[in-house]
């Protein structure tokens, strides 16, 4: 194999540059402003939200406060000195998620949009705590887009419309500020990872298939020429029979 591929080398070297400029241009595109990638990298960055209330409820000992005592209570609902509502705690882990839904709904993207393209996707994921399996107050919003600073921005964008939304919505509802859910962020999208690298299958696909028809045609190449000689072969003994007849 290697001695017909070499007798047929200049064959193969040019069905190799071939087949490295079909599988680069299978990666680049060439435009007016030079060489361009046909499929971008894609990032990804994490930003982590907390569905909580004014108060402060996660530095209380008690899930509700104690009402003072002149007052009586009038309902199941408890509140604080300073007439603020303590909610169960079960009650912001149902909340996040149903704000993870929120995220990427129509109206929050409609928001994003009023500080330009979306350019990318939002995934939002409610936390469960990794041993028990319980619910948390935490939402991960995360933001897939073409670029690391793009996908920072847009994490911030989606943070920022989800709670943008929730706020209209209150205040269209007259909700009370003292009943009102907070939506915060517990950590910013700072560190970015990449999501998804360029694919190269079709690549590698289009050199090898470049490469099979160069050793392809090696090899018919080289199943002619044994006839060939057999043929000049064959005439040479004819004609020295010949010319022995003749002498």
């Amino acid at each position: 194999y290697a001695r017909v591929l070499w007798r047929f080398r200049l064959i193969v070297a040019t069905g190799l540059l071939l087949g490295l400029a079909a599988a680069a241009l299978s990666l680049l595109r060439v435009g007016t402003d030079g060489f361009s990638y046909r499929e971008p990298e894609l990032w990804s960055s994490t930003t982590r939200l907390g569905v909580t209330q004014n108060g402060f409820p996660w530095g209380r000992l008690f899930a509700q406060s104690p009402l003072p005592a002149d007052r009586t209570p009038t309902g199941e609902e408890q509140t604080t000195e300073e007439g603020i509502p303590i909610a169960d705690p079960n009650r912001f882990n149902t909340l996040a998620v149903l704000y993870a839904e929120l995220a990427t709904s129509d109206p929050v993207l409609s928001l994003m949009r009023h500080d330009g393209p979306v350019g990318g996707k939002i995934v939002a994921v409610p936390l469960r705590d990794p041993e028990s399996g319980t619910m948390l107050p935490l939402i991960d919003l995360t933001a897939i887009s073409t670029s690391p600073g793009r996908a920072i921005e847009l994490a911030e964008r989606g943070a920022k419309a989800l709670d943008t939304y929730v706020q209209e919505q209150q205040k269209a509802n007259a909700v009370p500020s003292s009943d009102r859910v907070l939506i915060q962020t517990v950590v910013r999208p700072k560190k970015v990872e990449l999501f998804q690298p360029r694919p190269k299958t079709m690549a590698v696909v289009v050199f090898l298939v470049v490469m099979l028809a160069t050793v392809g045609l090696a090899f018919l190449l080289e199943s002619l020429r044994p006839r060939e000689r057999y043929r000049g072969g064959q005439a040479a003994e004819l004609r020295h029979t010949e010319q022995r007849l003749t002498a």
